[in-house]
């Protein structure tokens, strides 16, 4: 079984990585010219993944936080 310390250290790299992958997929719809080259219904479908991918990251966090917090008591 993965030590609390372990859980923790793959969960940040996780979060890093999507963090990423959000901060790159903002930037792309962030430029006009880019998602009209997509197409309009793509362009649809990676707004409508953004919110999920967002939230998935949210609980990431939540879930980094609430180990770190067992570890400090």
């Amino acid at each position: 079984m993965k030590s609390t310390e372990q859980v923790i250290k793959e969960l940040k790299q996780e979060k890093a990585e999507l963090s990423e992958k959000i901060r790159k997929l903002k930037k792309f719809l962030g430029n006009e010219t880019l998602v009209a080259q997509v197409g309009k219904r793509h362009a649809y479908l990676l707004r409508r993944q953004l919110s999920p991918m967002e939230d998935y990251e949210f609980w990431l966090e939540e879930r980094i936080n609430d180990l770190g917090e067992k570890l400090e008591k």
